[in-house]
């Protein structure tokens, strides 16, 4: 395998928005329509949606795999799901996005929170955000591998760098 010198120029966003308000008062309209402006940006966009109810239950097969002891179970149909046990928030860490975006969570502090209260609210909180986003982003030198040109590969590279403290890589030959 030969490697030649190929930087590649990141912009890596740690932008997080967490939208709040009560039921109904329009979080799903505002995640919608940033999710919208975001991606016209050319963002890769997560969106994180805490709930209250059972996603895993128990008896199902997945949750019998997970009980076996599985640290990471996957359901694969038309979609994918991947269960874990999760106490806390770390994975935010490593999602491979310009921004992530969750609806709930009104009792942590994540990121820029912004409250709706009413749907008419949902298109100025939406292109709020969409402004914010342009303004957390900073630039990254990645040396790479020419014939990798995955964006959601090097962002997930990067985030477990940063996460882990790490600021060099290197290929040695055999």
């Amino acid at each position: 395998m030969s490697i030649h010198n190929l930087f590649l120029s990141l912009v890596y966003m740690d932008c997080i928005f967490q939208i709040i308000g009560k039921k109904n008062s329009g979080k799903t309209l505002v995640m919608e329509k940033a999710i919208s402006l975001l991606r016209a940006k050319g963002l890769v966009v997560a969106a994180i949606k805490h709930t209250h109810h059972v996603i895993n239950p128990e008896g199902k097969d997945t949750s019998r795999y997970s009980k076996a002891g599985a640290d990471l179970v996957i359901l694969h149909s038309n979609d994918c799901a991947m269960f874990w046990k999760c106490e806390n928030l770390d994975y935010l860490d490593f999602i491979p996005a310009d921004v992530i975006l969750i609806e709930g969570f009104a009792n942590l502090n994540l990121g820029v929170k912004l409250e709706i209260s009413n749907p008419n609210e949902a298109e100025d909180i939406a292109a709020r955000i969409s402004n914010l986003a342009s303004e957390c982003s900073k630039s990254v030198r990645i040396n790479v591998i020419p014939e990798q040109k995955d964006k959601i590969k090097y962002m997930t590279l990067y985030n477990l760098m940063r996460k882990w403290g790490i600021r060099e890589v290197r290929v040695l030959d055999d």
